[in-house]
């Protein structure tokens, strides 16, 4: 996939701007063409209750979430949008583009091993029940975004199921009420920030603290 982000100028905002025979060639054989309208929006994004990537070119504002500063810019993504390469500045050449489609499959390739490698660490730790442990190779996976490949789907289910095996602990500690159970409580708190459950987790300390 290539994504174009234009400037203001009119002759990147009009549609003869990729229209050439050579750059025709490429869209469709070797990549889609995706053109994000040009916007000054970079309201934050809404806050969001989990750490779970999300797809970017999918979101509300592709500009905002794919950290676009400078036009043109062009995004050489996967068939999911994810960032493989990035232009700015000038429009490349035809030859120059199809150059990095073509390393795109390798570089996936390579995405998709470093996932599988932490998703197994995950999968050990959660095993033995080291939820810490666990939750630091899940938070590795997830924090460049990477999103619809098969390890890192995998990666998502084992962190919702972690999740919810979770919840039912937290439950369980907060009716507990007792100093070893804030105590865990705590921990858990660390180890799972940002996440659903934190607030699960400051409900349940607080509940404790009125005991």
């Amino acid at each position: 996939m290539l994504i174009f982000f234009p400037g203001e100028s009119e002759d990147q905002q009009g549609d003869s701007y990729l229209a050439g025979k050579d750059y025709k060639d490429l869209d469709g054989r070797l990549a889609q063409f995706v053109r994000v309208p040009y916007t000054t929006d970079r309201e934050a994004a809404p806050c969001a209750d989990s750490i779970v990537p999300t797809s970017k070119i999918l979101s509300d504002n592709p500009t905002r979430d794919y950290n676009v500063k400078s036009y043109p810019t062009f995004i050489i993504a996967d068939s999911y949008g994810n960032e493989v390469f990035r232009l700015s500045g000038k429009k490349p050449l035809a030859k120059e583009l199809e150059d990095y489609f073509n390393k795109v499959s390798t570089k996936v390739e390579d995405t998709q091993k470093k996932l599988q490698k932490n998703l197994d660490e995950a999968k050990k730790a959660w095993e033995s029940k080291d939820a810490a442990k666990a939750m630091k190779a899940i938070r590795t996976n997830f924090k460049d975004g990477v999103v619809g490949l098969d390890a890192q789907n995998e990666t998502i289910r084992v962190y919702h199921e972690i999740v919810e095996s979770t919840r039912g602990e937290i439950s369980t500690l907060a009716a507990d009420g007792s100093a070893d159970a804030v105590k865990k409580l705590k921990a858990m708190k660390a180890t799972f920030k940002g996440t659903e459950v934190e607030k699960n987790i400051d409900e349940a300390l607080k509940a404790s603290a009125g005991k």
